[in-house]
Formats: structure tokens, sequence, C-alpha cells
């Protein structure tokens, strides 16, 4: 028991109501660092399917966007850039879980009318890798808010179980030796005035 701490009963009630509240806490966040650590999980599994997904349309991608490059010239290109308008936002709003903001990102893909490069020689190849690029764009945004998602999950989860060790291995343990430090001081006056008692009634008795 710390040295400044009295060993009164006014204080054991007061340790135990903190002991008491210090449980309650440590049992309701164990709980949510387990169903945080579910949900760490569930989006680990789904950031290894989207880049399975990812991976696997990536080399064709490029492999067909360097071939198109290949077959148009540096003012073919100039032209597509002028003709074929393009404006890419994204917004990010958020989701709740467990009291957590997780970001969510959504594309739109504004576009003037796609423009007929048939009768100018270009190759066909332009619709396919703008196209996939498209879908491509989407689904790495997709990717990025579910990386977005984990980090921050990771962050709570840190904090949580940071507090969990102190309420387990330091304050509840800190707590339960104060309480029983306090016990046997108490039932140790106690036993001394059952002894003191014991003794005077002698005195009396011998006395009278």
């Amino acid at each position: 028991m710390p040295g400044r701490v009295s060993p009164t009963r006014m204080k054991l009630l007061e340790t135990k109501k903190r002991h008491s509240v210090a449980a309650k806490g440590h049992k309701l966040l164990k709980e949510k660092l387990e169903a945080l650590v579910r949900e760490l999980i569930i989006f680990t599994r789904e950031l290894e399917e989207k880049e399975k997904i990812v991976s696997k349309k990536l080399p064709p991608f490029f492999d067909r966007f360097i071939r198109f490059r290949a077959t148009v010239s540096e003012e073919e290109i100039q032209e597509i850039l002028a003709s074929f308008s393009v404006k890419l936002c994204v917004d990010m709003s958020y989701r709740n879980v467990m009291n957590i903001s997780l970001p969510i990102f959504q594309i739109t893909i504004e576009e003037k009318e796609n423009p007929n490069f048939s009768g100018k020689g270009i190759s066909p190849l332009f619709d396919i890798v703008y196209l996939e690029f498209r879908e491509l764009i989407s689904e790495i945004l997709k990717l990025a808010e579910i990386e977005s998602s984990i980090y921050a999950l990771a962050k709570i989860i840190e904090l949580t179980r940071r507090r969990v060790n102190a309420l387990e291995y330091v304050l509840i343990p800190e707590l339960e030796k104060t309480i029983k430090d306090i016990t046997s001081k108490l039932d140790e006056n106690e036993r001394s005035n059952i002894v003191r008692l014991m003794k005077i009634k002698e005195i009396l008795s011998s006395k009278s």
C-alpha cells in the first residue's frame, strides 16, 4: 500500500469503487478491442481481394496503353487531349463504424461527348484504353478507401490496446494491492483493539 494512503474504511470503500469502475471499463474496452480487430480482419481481406483485382487488370491495361501510344504521334495525342475533355472529381465523405469515422471516396467522371476519331486514322485501341482507365481509376480509388480505413482502425486498435493493458497490468493490480493492504491493516487494527479491550477487562477484573 502506498505510504500516503490512509488505511480507513472510507478509503477502502473508495478504492473498491474505483476497482469496480476500472474492471467494468476494462471489460468494455476489451470487447471494443475484439470488435475492432474483427473489423480490421474484414477490411484486410477486402483489401487483399481488391489488390488481386487491380493487379490482374493493370498489366493488360499498360500493355494496351503502350501499344496505343506507339500508334499515334505527338500531334495526335495533343488533338485527343484538346478534343476529348475529361474531368475527374473525387468527393470524400465518412461512415461511422463503432464511433470511428472511416472515409468513403466517390469519383465522378465528367466528359464531353466522345468524338469520332475513326476517320482520322487513330487506333481503335483508344476506346478500349479509355474504358479500362475509367474502370481502373474507380478500382484504385476503392483500394485507397480501404487502405485509409485500415490505417484509421489500426491507430484506434493500438490506442485501445494500450488502454486495456494499462488497466489490466497497472491500475487494476495497484487497486487490488491497495485493497488488500488496507484490509490487512484494518484487520490488524481490529485485532489490536480486541487485545486492548481484553487487557482492559482483565485489569478491571483483577481490581474488583
